[in-house]
């Protein structure tokens, strides 16, 4: 669920909203980001926010949404993702929003003592380890010609290993992650889906949700496990 959003970079917002949700999640979160350098600088923040309470934050650094709330998932942890999309926005899973919000309103935070300021464990390989476990159990040869729209996200890291293991012959559009520039619109990738003749499309958004496109339907999933299982089914 979407907790914060501001069209402008402020990182003591970011700060403050960290100790909120460290306040309420009293042990460990995942913290992760997409590839703009504000996501960088602005999850940071809210990581200095969140050990301030004496809680601990795990950080995959950068990874798809929707990779991380199943990664996440499989953990039994609740995220805390920054992210650029028309303004910088933070998505949690696994925290009470009402409660955070109450906490971020009210300044309630739990302050921790110098000695108990909690710590930050790295965990750069997560989207490697998850996407190994992913295709552990999804080795396909589908031989289908396949449009996906990144939509300027980390799912570009998904690929080449994603549609190899499939075998897809996928194009990518709004392949830019690290750029400010909007993504092209949805219906330019309506449109070159049908012109072209792909066999589907996939539209990765910045929520972390998967659009699956086929012959002018439409399916969304916000796990990769359940949108690979409707394919292998499906196609």
């Amino acid at each position: 669920m979407e907790l914060y959003y501001s069209e402008k970079f402020n990182p003591e917002e970011l700060a403050l909203l960290g100790r909120a949700i460290g306040t309420v999640a009293h042990g460990t979160t995942i913290a992760g980001r997409d590839g703009r350098a504000l996501s960088r600088y602005g999850k940071r923040a809210m990581v200095v926010g969140i050990v301030s309470t004496g809680s601990t934050t795990m950080d995959v650094r950068l990874m798809p949404l929707v990779a991380l709330k199943d990664f996440a998932h499989k953990k039994g942890l609740p995220i805390a993702y920054v992210y650029y999309h028309k303004g910088v926005r933070v998505e949690v899973s696994g925290l009470d929003v009402e409660e955070i919000q109450t906490i971020l309103e009210t300044r309630s935070f739990i302050e921790a003592h110098p000695s108990d300021i909690g710590a930050t464990v790295y965990y750069p390989n997560a989207l490697d380890d998850f996407t190994n476990d992913l295709l552990k159990k999804y080795r396909l040869n589908l031989g289908k010609k396949v449009l996906v729209d990144a939509m300027n996200t980390p799912a570009i890291l998904f690929f080449p290993r994603l549609s190899d293991a499939l075998g897809l012959k996928v194009e990518i559009i709004n392949d830019m992650m690290t750029s400010y520039l909007p993504p092209k619109p949805k219906e330019v990738f309506l449109h070159k889906l049908k012109k072209d003749g792909y066999n589907f499309g996939l539209r990765f958004r910045p929520d972390g949700v998967v659009e699956f496109h086929r012959e002018g339907e439409e399916e969304e999933f916000s796990s990769m496990w359940t949108l690979l299982d409707y394919i292998k089914k499906n196609v």
